[in-house]
C-alpha cells in the first residue's frame, strides 16, 4: 500500500502468513472495522470524541486555511515569526510531553545536533536552539545555563538575547516551571532574556502574565491534545524560530488526510494498518510494539511515537466503563544501532511484539566506503548498507514467525514528516474507535500527578516548620 507515492506501507510480514494476521481475520472483524471507519468519519465532521469532548486533529492541516484552530491576528504573527527569530541569539524551548517531543523530532530531522556548533551565518541567520524542562534533573539544567554562559561570553559589547519558549496548557508542570525559575535564577544577571508562551486560551497561569508583562502568548488549541499538538501552535511556532517551512509541514498531513478519509479499508492505509495491529494485538498476543526508525535522525520519532501509542491506547476503561486494560507496550529504539543491543530479545525473546520499521528512500546525503565481505571487496555506499540492515532484520524475525511492518518515506523532507506523523495520528484515532476506548485523554497521567505535588507540598510545610 502507499500514499501518494510518498510514503510506502509494507504489510507483508503483518498479514498474509500462516503465522500473522490472516485475510480471514479480517473478514471476522469487518463489523469492528466498519463501525470504527464510521467513528472516525464521525469524529471529523463533528469535532467530538466518544466522550462528547472536542477532538479537532482533523482540522490542523488546515490551520493556516481555516480560522478553527487559530485567529487571523495570531496566525499573522505566527507567519512574521520565521523572520523575528533571527534577532535571537539562542531559543530555549522549554517543555515536556507532547510540549516537547514533536519539537525534539522537528530539531533533530532538520537542524541536527551540530546545530549549535554552526556560525550564525551558517545557520541563515537563526539562533541557536536548546531545549529544557522536559525533566526536573539539577545536572542538566546547570550544565545548560553554564553552556549558555559561555556562548555569552563569546559575545562582544553586548549581552546574549536568549529567547524562553514556555510550552505549557496550564503553566503549573512542574517540569518546566522548574526550569524557567533555575534558568532565569541562573542567567538573568548575565543575557537579555526574553519570554513568549503557548498556552491555553482562557485558563491557566501564564495567560494573565503575558498579559501583565507583555510577551508575546500564542494558543494551545481546543481540542488538541499535546501528543498530537505538533501541527497545532506548539509544533510550529518552534518551528518557525528554527527557520524549518511550517507550509511544508502542514501540506503533507494535508495529503494523508485526504488520502485516508474513505471508509473503504482496501483504499485507506491508516485504516488498514490500525486494523491489522489490532487483529495481532487481540488475537494473536501482540502486547507491546517496537518503533524502529532506521537512522540517527529519527532517534526521537520513536520516543514521539511512543507517547502517541502509550497515552492513546493505554486505557484501562473501555468506553462502557468496562475494565478491559488496553494497549500495547511502546519500546523505541532505532536501527542499526539497536540490532547489536535488542535484537537479540525481539528475535527469541517472547513472542508478544512487533516491529514498526520506518525508513527514508533517499537520504540527504550518502557516502560509499570500502566494504569487504568473503571474497568480494568494494565501495558500498552507507545508505545500501543501512537498507541492507533494516531487509535483514525483517527478513530476520519473520524466520522466526516475528510480525514487523515497514513504513518508507520517499524522501526527509518536512513534507514527508507531516505525511508521517500525522499518519500515525490516523491510525490511532482508527485503533481506538475498533478498541472501543478513548484514544483522546489521560486520566491515568493524573495519579501520579497529584501523589508528587502532595509530597512537595509537605516538604514545604515541613521546611517552614508548619504543622498540619
Amino acid at each position: 500500500m502507499n500514499i501518494g507515492n510518498e510514503l510506502l506501507i509494507d504489510i507483508k510480514h503483518l498479514c498474509g502468513n500462516r503465522w500473522s494476521v490472516k485475510r480471514e481475520d479480517l473478514d471476522t472483524y469487518s463489523r469492528q472495522i466498519r463501525r470504527a471507519a464510521k467513528d472516525v468519519s464521525k469524529l471529523r465532521q463533528s469535532g467530538k470524541g466518544p466522550d462528547g469532548s472536542q477532538v479537532l486533529f482533523p482540522h490542523l492541516p488546515y490551520l493556516l486555511k481555516e480560522e478553527v484552530l487559530i485567529s487571523r491576528k495570531e496566525r499573522e504573527a505566527l507567519l512574521r515569526l520565521r523572520e523575528e527569530a533571527k534577532g535571537y541569539d539562542a531559543v530555549v524551548s522549554i517543555g515536556i510531553g507532547g510540549s516537547y517531543l514533536g519539537n525534539q523530532v522537528l530539531f533533530d530531522l532538520f537542524c541536527g545536533p551540530y546545530w549549535n556548533q554552526l556560525t550564525k551565518e551558517e545557520r541563515k541567520g537563526y539562533p541557536q536552539i536548546y531545549f529544557s524542562g522536559q525533566n526536573v534533573d539539577p545536572v542538566s539544567l546547570t550544565e545548560l545555563a553554564s553552556c549558555i554562559k559561555r556562548e555569552a561570553g563569546r559575545i562582544a559589547k553586548r549581552r546574549m538575547k536568549v529567547l524562553f519558549l514556555v510550552i505549557s496548557k496550564s503553566g503549573t508542570t512542574i517540569e518546566p516551571v522548574t526550569a524557567v525559575r533555575g534558568l532565569k535564577k541562573l542567567l538573568d544577571s548575565i543575557c537579555d532574556i526574553h519570554l513568549m508562551a503557548i498556552t491555553d486560551k482562557e485558563k491557566g497561569r501564564i495567560r494573565p502574565l503575558s498579559e501583565k508583562e507583555h510577551f508575546p502568548c500564542f494558543t494551545v488549541p481546543d481540542g488538541i491534545g499535546g501528543r498530537f499538538s505538533v501541527f497545532s501552535q506548539v509544533g510550529l511556532v518552534f518551528a518557525s524560530l528554527a527557520g524549518i517551512p511550517i507550509e511544508e509541514f502542514l501540506q503533507g498531513a494535508q495529503m494523508v488526510e485526504e488520502a485516508c478519509r474513505t471508509e473503504d479499508i482496501s483504499e485507506n492505509p491508516a485504516l488498514m494498518l490500525a486494523a491489522l495491529k489490532f487483529i495481532a494485538m487481540k488475537e494473536y498476543g501482540m502486547t507491546a510494539e517496537v518503533v524502529m526508525p532506521y537512522g540517527d535522525k529519527l532517534r526521537s520519532f520513536g520516543w514521539w511515537y511512543a507517547q502517541l501509542l502509550g497515552e492513546s491506547l493505554g486505557k484501562k476503561y473501555d468506553l462502557q466503563e468496562n475494565i478491559v486494560y488496553n494497549g500495547r507496550t511502546p519500546v523505541a529504539a532505532v536501527g542499526t544501532t539497536d540490532m547489536h543491543s535488542l535484537t537479540q530479545e525481539h528475535q527469541q525473546g517472547k513472542k508478544n511484539k512487533l516491529v514498526q520499521f520506518i525508513s527514508v528512500q533517499h537520504l540527504p546525503a550518502d557516502l560509499s566506503v570500502l566494504c569487504d565481505e568473503k571474497d568480494a571487496s568494494g565501495p558500498v555506499p552507507m545508505s545500501r548498507m543501512l537498507a541492507a540492515a533494516r531487509r535483514a532484520n525483517e527478513e530476520a524475525l519473520a524466520s522466526e514467525e516475528r510480525m514487523s511492518c515497514h513504513i518508507a518515506m520517499k524522501e526527509l523532507t518536512p513534507y514527508h514528516v507531516g505525511a508521517l506523523m500525522y499518519f500515525f495520528f490516523l491510525t490511532i484515532a482508527y485503533e481506538g474507535a475498533l478498541a472501543n476506548v478513548n484514544a483522546f485523554d489521560q486520566p491515568g497521567v493524573e495519579d501520579y500527578k497529584k501523589i508528587l505535588h502532595e509530597d512537595l507540598r509537605e516538604y514545604i510545610l515541613g521546611r517552614n516548620g508548619v504543622e498540619e
